[in-house]
């Protein structure tokens, strides 16, 4: 191997280290500013509710703890209250194994760029056939822990993107 081929890997590396540490700062901005509004109650459910994209949380049980409006609003249900009537993730029959897959290794600290999804929605119990959104509305999403303050990850989201 010439000295140009290695140095062009090397910056080919370098590029690409550059742009994953981007992304890793990129990453933990966002969970920062999640822990801020969790800590924040009442402002949490409000800034998630007026998100454009549907956002589900969900706990290590793989229950919804809350979804926004636009959830709401793409799936034609209703989730007033989560705390009575549990709704499920992971079904046991899914369209989309990446997000599932996604989903279940969450709960590690990892997070998760997904494109090329087929059914976002049909891992989540109590959503019909009939009221799942059209399958080409959804194809991206990113997965993400949410840690406490003692780095032990409570709850799990998911953010869906055209």
């Amino acid at each position: 191997m010439g000295d140009k081929t290695k140095g062009q890997l090397l910056e080919e590396l370098s590029e690409v280290q550059k742009m994953l540490e981007q992304k890793t700062e990129a990453q933990g901005h966002m969970i920062k500013k999640f822990q801020m509004l969790i800590a924040n109650e009442g402002l949490f459910p409000q800034i998630i509710d007026f998100f454009p994209y549907p956002i589900a949380i969900f706990t290590p049980q793989y229950t919804l703890a809350m979804v926004n409006n636009a959830f709401a609003a793409q799936t034609n249900m209703r989730f007033a209250d989560l705390e009575r009537e549990t709704v499920r993730i992971l079904q046991y029959k899914t369209d989309d194994t990446q997000l599932a897959s996604a989903v279940m290794q969450v709960f590690s600290g990892d997070t998760f760029f997904l494109e090329d999804l087929k059914n976002p929605f049909s891992i989540f119990s109590k959503i019909s056939k009939k009221s799942i959104p059209h399958p080409d509305g959804f194809k991206r999403a990113v997965v993400f822990p949410v840690p406490a303050d003692n780095a032990k990850v409570t709850h799990g989201v998911i953010v869906l993107m055209p």
